[in-house]
């Protein structure tokens, strides 16, 4: 039944998982970006995989197919059924958490926004408050029949509750398997401490550049003190994996990050941002596209390890493809020169300290 190959619609996580963003609102996964409204439910998208029929909400990731050959889906798929072997279909039982409340968070990266980042929130002169509906849903799950936790903010590290179900989850259900997405800006010892009790336990970590524009496109990073928690986590954690977003601020300069990579782990995950718009592909002009492309093609043949070489090609392949073929959007070019003259107006690190050739095209 999940053979992702013969069953183009087909994916574990609406038998297995359960996502409830900040917002309070429900969906499949963290990977789409809808959630159920107007009465959907988990067990009509199950009725429609089952048939092979591709539900709406899970459209972003049979788009990615189609350019890519590669999605969420079926990483997901794959590893559930290897790892765990195919879930109860008659009377699926929640084996998967990704239940998000706090928005706290000691970092504003260009690419988020107030939803997931307190700072964000700070900047933009708004609040928003924790899900206490949701903070009340994850300590209430049975941990006992949980084969997987993933935890995300906000920066889990900020968020004391998370040490407290860890610590409660490990009491019970001390083989789960524990994924936490950090940007590993702060390490407290709490965290190192329960982080090598887990023997399960997978950190991944948010980097999408080095040095001064690493610290620039993930504002405050401050990058000495990031490379040693990275350090410490290579060394202690069983599983290091980085998440490496490529965008027009990054894709440039992806050889030299992923160089940087290696020394710490081969696991990259590379995806594509897709929004907001003003950091794609599109916001570039032609004759600077070069400069893109040469440094992408550096990358197509790197070391990843096997687990995610072929995603890591794929990606890098079709980030040459839109690098070489989009569309100029000049209004697109003018909304990020104005978006980022209003962020670094806000922050002590502004783009012509950081990056020259940034700073030459955006602001040309």
């Amino acid at each position: 039944m999940f053979n992702v190959k013969e069953n183009k619609a087909i994916c574990v996580l609406p038998w297995v998982h359960e996502f409830r963003k900040i917002s309070g609102h429900t969906s499949v996964c963290c990977h789409t970006n809808q959630h159920f409204k107007n009465n959907e439910t988990v067990e009509q998208v199950r009725e429609l995989m089952s048939k092979g029929i591709k539900p709406e909400i899970c459209s972003s990731c049979y788009k990615t197919e189609e350019e890519s050959e590669w999605s969420p889906r079926i990483q997901e798929t794959t590893d559930w059924i290897n790892k765990f072997g195919a879930p109860e279909t008659d009377n699926p039982i929640l084996e998967y958490i990704d239940v998000r409340y706090d928005p706290t968070c000691n970092l504003k990266c260009k690419m988020c926004g107030p939803s997931s980042s307190t700072l964000w929130q700070k900047e933009k002169g708004i609040k928003i408050d924790v899900n206490k509906a949701n903070k009340d849903y994850i300590f209430s799950v049975n941990k006992k029949l949980l084969k997987k936790v993933y935890l995300a903010g906000g920066e889990p590290t900020y968020i004391k509750d998370y040490l407290e179900f860890l610590h409660g989850l490990f009491l019970v259900n001390p083989t789960c398997e524990v994924v936490i997405n950090s940007n590993l800006k702060k390490l407290p010892d709490a965290w190192k401490d329960i982080m090598s009790k887990f023997k399960n336990l997978t950190i991944i970590c948010s980097c999408d550049a080095t040095e001064l524009l690493g610290t620039y496109v993930r504002y405050p990073l401050w990058w000495d003190e990031f490379e040693r928690n990275v350090k410490f986590v290579s060394e202690n954690a069983n599983f290091l994996q980085f998440n490496l977003v490529a965008y027009n601020l990054t894709a440039h300069k992806l050889y030299e990050t992923c160089t940087w990579m290696k020394k710490y782990s081969k696991n990259i995950n590379l995806s594509i941002l897709s929004y907001p718009k003003v950091f794609s592909e599109y916001a570039v002009p032609i004759e600077q596209r070069d400069v893109y492309v040469d440094n992408l093609k550096k990358i197509e043949k790197f070391p990843v390890s096997v687990y995610y070489a072929a995603r890591f090609r794929n990606e890098v392949k079709l980030l040459i493809k839109k690098y070489s073929t989009s569309v100029y959007i000049p209004a697109l070019h003018k909304k990020l020169q104005e978006e980022l003259t209003e962020q670094d107006s806000h922050r002590s690190l502004k783009l012509q300290e950081v990056d020259t050739f940034l700073h030459s095209w955006i602001y040309a």
